[in-house]
Formats: structure tokens, sequence, C-alpha cells
């Protein structure tokens, strides 16, 4: 909850106006019985019409200042609730993106997506009715107590007892509910997992008919979170009825035995009226703390989650290196690089080094499962390696802040993604400092503009449903002018021409090479025909650099790149 509450800095004025308005409602709350026990003393039973109807003026009076207090402490509460949920979820999504990939896999997505929208919508309720009842409802509870000892201590020691067993009631369950709700939210995480792999993998599922097992195991998921909120439902819907039954038996026992008290004149009619006002009193309030506590148990249980997410965050970023001339290019170093990913057995990579100079280019080719994407993603800094380092123009490249990476670098994936857009929105990306014209420059080079010369709408035309409608070389060539946009110093392509045809590939090699200011580049591919122009190449061989040199030197030094070569010529024969 300590993140939740620093939250609240922000929102002091109105987190603290609520309560106040609250309590000063609360105050005539508790005046009102005492009022109408002097009515009916002072009134009634003497047949005073005058101080009657002064009294009844000051009831009117307490109304309408009560009804602006709960108006403007509603107001201020929602405000506040507001404000701070609103915080939460954009500061939330703001870090998410410098988590690194590890962390964002051991998080899910699924657990990501509840935090953002139900974790931190119950967050709002919580701390919405907290505002309102948390001082309001105590008081009312602890002050009705206080006043029944004004009018009789015997009497009073009723409230005493009850209030005690319900305290007791409600911090067991209190115990008992917040965890309940924590199991059901983590059981809604997987639910938002199956139903994302559904959704996302429905042409395989329904291309290996496996609709029926699909179906079955959200039906499993969807029972079991159903019987999760049900336990954790049903705890907390002791809270009420218990409530209801401590409260009807105490107003039972005081209605006995103030009967016997007014009969023998220990009492009067009016301080009878007055106890059995203050009882009422504190069961409408306890049934507001019931409900309260039922919301509280869930915003806590959904604090909690969110604070697991930000304890992946990566706060040494915040205060990180820049890289300056980030539009120019820069050298990159492996320095004796390690990797592997958490719970493997082994390492992916071991002893990787090799250094690529500013303006230079390296490709790297192997083995399906040699290495080659992690290298790229290590690039990248979505991972940090295991041991040794990796340096962008000499600086750590875990020390240089995520801005200032993402804009020196850029990382353009075999599989490109497409969102919902103009095909000009898709290769800028609403980024700043891209123009129209780098757009343009990005589509010539990638051989986009073939892609728009053939829209009538141009780059204006609408791209839905993650690309349908494109062919898988289109979305590359797409992806590779997203790249080129920003005028990145360092470009990785990871696999990123694998869909394209030969002419196109030759085409955009061809002018990525003649570019004016040409970046530093990073190139990953199954194919040595694609790399062979690169200042270098390096082999990779079961995670371990095996040969690194220009094409022309490998083909006389390194059996294993003679034997690839020789493999994939035989395979373009063939086809």
């Amino acid at each position: 909850m300590k993140t939740v509450f620093s939250y609240f800095r922000n929102y002091k004025l109105t987190s603290i106006l609520s309560p106040l308005f609250k309590l000063l409602e609360a105050v005539f709350e508790l005046i009102v019985p005492l009022v109408i026990k002097d009515i009916i003393n002072n009134g009634i039973n003497t047949g005073n019409t005058a101080y009657i109807k002064s009294r009844v003026l000051l009831l009117v009076l307490f109304a309408v200042i009560g009804i602006i207090c709960a108006i403007c402490a509603q107001y201020f509460a929602a405000y506040s609730a507001a404000g701070i949920s609103s915080d939460i979820r954009s500061d939330l999504f703001k870090r998410i993106q410098h988590l690194s990939v590890s962390d964002y896999e051991k998080i899910g997505s699924a657990n990501v997506i509840t935090g953002l929208t139900s974790d931190v919508n119950q967050i709002q309720s919580g701390i919405n009715l907290l505002l309102r009842l948390l001082l309001r409802s105590p008081f009312i509870v602890f002050g009705a107590m206080i006043m029944a000892f004004t009018i009789n201590v015997k009497m009073a020691l009723v409230f005493v007892v009850l209030i005690s067993l319900l305290g007791m009631f409600v911090t067991l369950n209190m115990r008992k509910a917040i965890p309940a709700f924590k199991d059901s939210r983590k059981s809604l995480d997987e639910l938002v997992s199956l139903t994302d792999n559904g959704l996302t993998g429905v042409r395989v599922i329904r291309g290996f008919n496996r609709t029926k097992d699909d179906y079955e195991g959200f039906a499993v998921s969807d029972r079991k979170l159903n019987t999760l909120q049900k336990r954790a439902a049903s705890i907390s819907t002791w809270l009420n009825p218990v409530t209801f039954l401590l409260i009807n038996l105490a107003v039972c026992f005081l209605l006995y035995k103030g009967a016997i008290k007014v009969d023998s004149g220990i009492l009067t009619q009016g301080d009878m009226i007055a106890l059995y006002n203050y009882m009422s009193q504190i069961l409408v309030e306890l049934i507001k703390l019931a409900n309260l506590i039922v919301t509280v148990s869930r915003a806590v249980a959904c604090a909690g989650r969110t604070e697991e997410i930000f304890a992946f965050l990566e706060e040494r970023h915040d205060n990180a290196v820049t890289i300056p001339n980030e539009h120019e290019a820069h050298e990159i170093e492996f320095r004796n690089v390690s990797f592997g990913y958490e719970g493997a057995s082994e390492d992916v990579l071991s002893d990787i080094s090799f250094k690529v100079e500013k303006g230079g280019s390296l490709g790297i080719i192997g083995m399906t499962g040699s290495g080659k994407s992690t290298v790229s993603q290590l690039a990248a800094g979505l991972y940090s390696p295991s041991s040794g380092c990796i340096t962008i123009d000499g600086l750590d490249i875990d020390d240089i802040s995520r801005d200032s990476l993402y804009s020196s670098l850029s990382l353009c994936l075999q599989k490109a993604r497409m969102f919902t857009g103009s095909i000009a929105y898709n290769i800028g990306l609403g980024r700043d400092g891209i123009s129209e014209e780098d757009i343009r420059k990005a589509s010539s080079v990638s051989c986009s503009d073939e892609i728009v010369q053939g829209k009538s709408e141009g780059y204006d035309y609408e791209i839905k449903g993650n690309g349908s409608g494109l062919s898988g070389g289109q979305k590359q060539r797409i992806g590779i002018a997203r790249s080129l946009a920003g005028n990145p110093g360092i470009i990785i392509f990871d696999d990123s021409t694998s869909a394209l045809d030969a002419a196109t590939e030759r085409k955009f090699l061809s002018n990525l090479k003649n570019l004016s200011q040409r970046p530093t580049v990073i190139f990953v591919s199954q194919k040595i025909k694609t790399v062979m122009d690169m200042d270098r190449i390096m082999l990779l061989e079961d995670g371990k650099v095996a040969a690194i040199a220009p094409h022309s030197e490998l083909l006389k030094t390194s059996a294993s790149y003679r034997q690839l070569m020789q493999l994939q010529d035989k395979e373009d024969a063939d086809d």
C-alpha cells in the first residue's frame, strides 16, 4: 500500500477536505438525537409549542448543513479517487515500457492488463469509500457510544459490548477476505491469458481442430475463477447478516431494559428515544462500514498486486546516462558476454565478443538455436547479460537511459507487428521528430513505397486487424521502414527479410548500403547471401563464436561456413 499512498501527495487538500466535511456532517447527526430528546422531555411532555417549533427549525438547519457537507465530501472524495487512480494507471503504463523483457515475461501480459484496468478500478472504488467513511463511520459509532454515556452509564455498556464483539468479528473477517480476493485476482489473470491465447491463436486452433480443447481449457479456468470468487464473496457476505443480528439483539435488550427503567422513573421517554436513535445510527454506520471493509479488502489485494508490478520496474534507468548525438552512427561492442534464460539449465550464449565500428556492419548467421536472435535482443537492451558487458560508444548499455537508448537504436524483428491505423502511422508510430519526409525516405529505402503506390489512399491506407490484407513480405517492409524512420545510429535486423523475395531483398540491401548517413548495422539472417556483403560475418555454433571475418576470408578459413554455404546453394538450386 505504500506505493498507492504515495500518490495522495498530489491530492492532499481534497483528500483532507472530504473526510473533514464527513466529520462535520457526523457531528450534526450525533446532536440530532439530543435535540429530539429535548423536544420530547421539554416540549411534548410540557405542552410547550414554542419550544417544539424552535427545536424543529434547528433540526431543519442541521439537515441543510448536513446535505451541503455530504455533497462537498462526495465531490472531493470522487475527485481524489479518480485523480489518484488515473495517476497510478498512467504512471504504471509509462514505466512498464521500461521493463526488461525478462521482467515482463515474469509478470505476464495478463497480469499487466488486469493490473492496469480492473485492479486500478478496484483501488479507485476503495479510495472513494475510504475517504468518505473511514473517519465518519468510526466517529459515529464511538460518538454514539459516548453520547449514550451522557444519558445513562449502565445502558451505554450495551454499546461497549456490541462494538467490541463487532470489532473482533470484522478483524477476523478481513484477515481471511484479503488473501481470498488475491487468489481470485490471480485466477482472473489466468483467464485473461487463456482468452488472449484463444483470440490471437484462433487460426492455429481452428486449423488443427482444437476448438473443443480450447473451450474446455477456458471452461476449467472459468470454473476455477467462479469457485474462488464465491469463496471470497462468501467470507464477506457474513458481515451484513452478523452485524444485523448483533445490533438487533442489542436493540431488543436495550428496549427491554429501557422500558423497565422508564417505568421506574430512572429514564425519561426522551432518554429512551435518544438511546434507540444512537443504536440505529450505529446500525446504519456499521452496515456502511461492512461494505467499506469488503471494498477495501478488494482494493488492498489489488494494491498489493500493483505494488508487485512496480517492484519489477528498473529504477536505475531514471538517472542514467544518455548517448550524445543519438542519430549519428555509434560503436557497439560485446565483451565476454554470456547469457542464460531464467530457469534454463545452461547458458544460451557463452563468451561472445565482437565490436562493430561506427557506420560498420556485422552479419550474424548460424543454425537454428545457435543464439542469433538472443544476440540481437541483448544488443537492443531487451535483456541484460548474465556476465560480461555490452557497450555503446564505451557506455555500458545497462547504464544508458531507456529513452536515449531507443532513440539511438532500433530493433527490426522478423514478425512485424501492425497496428490499427494508416500506413504512415504504422511507420512513424506517432514518434516526435519524425516528419513526412522521414517516412517517405524510409519507405523508399525499405521498398515500402511499392505498397503505397498500390493503394488508392496512399499513405492514408488503413491497416486493420494486425495487418489483415497484407502479405508477410509487405508487413516486413513496413517494419523495416519503421526502424529506419527514426534515423537511429544503430539498426539491428533480426531476420527481417525472411519473407521478402530475392529481388526485393537485394534492392533493400543495396539501398541500405548506399545511405548517405549510414548507421551501424547488425543483421541477423538464416541466409548467407543476405549478409555476405557486410563488413564482417559472425558464425555462431551452440551459442559460441565459431568464426568472425569477412565473407571471402570465412570461405577460406571456416569449414563450417563453407558447408553451410554449400547447403544453401544446393537448396537454392533445388528450388
